[in-house]
């Protein structure tokens, strides 16, 4: 009879033969008995050579790992790698300006046949309902000190005061600056808003993300170029020019040029430590245009009208001639709120005319 090679093999190990059965009395199966054999031999090699004490427990771990991968699907206990929330990644961000440069969708073709009409895209409503319309909320939110604002009747900004970010003129009158599109109407029409229906359009011309309070001098010299054709007088602006009108048009799903792509990754170049920052704003852009901080601010509220009110509403206070004409209520009769004596030149119960 020729005799079982395992009975050598275990037998020099000091084992039964039955140690190749399972703790349940249930044969391995012949894989996991050879992989038993195989590793009984190299711990046999091993101790001839006169094997290390640290040979013998590598020895055991693989003779442990083996095993247990080659056990069948009749193992009672499985072994299972638990993936740790470290191992998955850091929760996903917002993107940065230069993975929204990435995701610009290039479109170089010419614009299409049907015509731009301005009127088309309803702006300066009151979408949000909040009283004020997209233009009053602009001048509320630039302001760079909290703003007065009538709000008897219609919502308008009395005073307060801007920096226009394009060229760093100021002004206490909101009547003296515009409220420029970011993205000019006319370019978010040829670069894809020209499919759009008259509520998406209204959507995108109210939305605070495209609003800038700038002077009237850079707004209508910008006209409706885009960044590879007008860039704003103040270098100081370009980072954040450039990362707004980034944010709208992937935001909105806006196509661009390539021209116009690379002239945004030659402002983003100018973007330093503080990042997209407003110059003469002192705030940084947080997912708009607007900055963030300033406040709409009620109209004031004296304890005591002041002695010269001439029977005027004492809420509704003009600093000026100017802010009265600015909030379009100049000339102001006596009778009317706002009149005030001091206002009232030549004493004939008409203010500011």
């Amino acid at each position: 009879m020729i005799p079982d090679p395992r009975a050598a093999v275990v037998g020099s190990l000091g084992l039964p033969l039955g140690a190749v059965e399972s703790r349940s009395g249930r044969s391995g199966g012949p894989h996991r008995q050879l992989a038993v054999l195989l590793v009984g031999a190299f711990a046999l090699v091993a101790a001839a050579c006169g094997g290390s004490s640290s040979t013998a427990a590598t020895s055991t771990t693989l003779a442990s790992t083996t095993s247990t991968r080659a056990a069948d699907s009749s193992s009672t206990t499985t072994s299972v790698a638990t993936q740790t929330p470290t191992d998955r990644g850091a929760p996903s961000t917002s993107p940065s300006a230069r993975e929204q440069l990435a995701a610009l969708r290039i479109d170089d073709r010419s614009s299409p046949d049907s015509r731009y009409i301005r009127d088309a895209w309803s702006h300066w409503d009151d979408v949000d309902g909040n009283g004020c319309d997209a233009r009053q909320d602009a001048l509320i939110a630039w302001s760079v000190v909290p703003a007065t604002v009538n709000r008897a009747g219609t919502c308008t900004v009395i005073t307060g005061s801007w920096v226009s970010p394009y060229d760093g003129i100021t002004t206490s009158v909101p009547g003296d600056f515009d409220v420029d599109h970011l993205v000019p109407l006319q370019n978010a029409f040829i670069s894809g808003g020209w499919r759009w229906d008259s509520t998406r359009r209204r959507a995108f011309a109210n939305d605070p993300q495209e609003l800038v309070v700038s002077s009237a001098t850079s707004n209508r010299t910008k006209g409706s170029d885009p960044p590879d054709q007008w860039r704003p007088p103040n270098r100081d602006s370009w980072c954040a020019y450039a990362t707004g009108w980034l944010a709208v048009k992937v935001t909105w799903d806006l196509t661009a040029t390539t021209s116009e792509r690379d002239a945004l990754g030659q402002m983003l170049d100018s973007c330093g430590d503080a990042g997209p920052v407003w110059p003469g704003i002192g705030a940084a852009v947080s997912g708009g245009g607007a900055p963030q901080g300033s406040a709409d601010a009620p109209s004031p509220s004296p304890t005591a009208p002041p002695a010269d009110s001439g029977g005027g509403d004492s809420n509704v206070y003009y600093a000026n001639c100017a802010a009265a004409r600015a909030a379009g209520v100049a000339p102001i009769r006596s009778d009317q709120p706002g009149y005030r004596s001091r206002l009232d030149g030549d004493g004939d119960g008409l203010a500011c005319e």
